[in-house]
Formats: structure tokens, C-alpha cells, sequence
């Protein structure tokens, strides 16, 4: 299970920069909202579910805890939660009024809670 949590990381990097990615691209580009960046901002929030709940299966099964672990485990589901509060934002909104502004400032959020998270129990992003 923690082979499965760690290696997850490095979806939830490449999904949720494709994602911030692509908002940015229809952003700048001042392009209409598009299916893809639905699909992209839902999808980065399933992979970072997924992360948050292999966390917690790892915690109840391991039964270790320490206050950085504590605090890796607040801002990861506080980088899920943004990226649903994001996703679901623009989902209530009718077709014509979604923007991928919205994206670019969730997805931004949503990264940087993630690497905070990382780095409050690693040394680097990706060791």
C-alpha cells in the first residue's frame, strides 16, 4: 500500500499539471470552455481522492503517526477539497458563463497544497 501512495504522487503531478496546463492555455487564449477541461479537472480530482484514501488506509493499517504526518495529511485533503470545490464551481454554472480561470486558480491551489504536503515529510518533490 505504500509503494501504491508513493508512486500516486507522481499521477496526481502529471494529471493535475495537464490540467492547470490546459486552463491555462484556454485562459490565455480566451478560448470557449471545452469537454476536455471537464474531463481534466475531474480527473485530477478522482487521483487525488485516491491519494487522500490509500493515505488513510495506510494510516489505519501501519498505525504510525507523527505531527508532520499530521499536517501532510491536512493539506493533502485540503488540496483535494479545492480541486472539487474548483470542479464542482464551474459545474453548477450554465454552459455559456464556465470559465478556465476558475481551473488555472484551483488547479494552482490544489499543486501547491500537494507539494507543501509532500515536503512537510520528504526532502524533495520527487526523492
Amino acid at each position: 500500500m505504500y509503494t501504491f501512495h508513493s508512486w500516486l504522487r507522481y499521477a496526481v503531478f502529471v494529471v493535475g499539471l495537464a490540467t492547470l496546463a490546459y486552463a491555462l492555455w484556454g485562459w490565455l487564449g480566451r478560448r470557449p470552455y471545452r469537454k476536455r477541461m471537464w474531463d481534466l479537472a475531474s480527473a485530477f480530482a478522482v487521483v487525488l481522492f485516491l491519494e487522500v484514501l490509500s493515505g488513510f488506509l495506510l494510516v489505519f493499517t501501519y498505525r504510525f503517526f507523527s505531527g508532520p504526518l499530521g499536517l501532510h495529511m491536512v493539506l493533502t485533503m485540503a488540496a483535494a477539497a479545492v480541486a472539487q470545490l474548483t470542479y464542482s464551481a464551474n459545474r453548477r454554472r450554465p454552459r455559456e458563463e464556465r470559465r478556465y480561470e476558475t481551473h488555472v486558480w484551483g488547479a494552482g491551489l490544489a499543486l501547491a497544497l500537494v507539494a507543501a504536503g509532500i515536503l512537510m515529510i520528504r526532502s524533495s518533490l520527487f526523492a
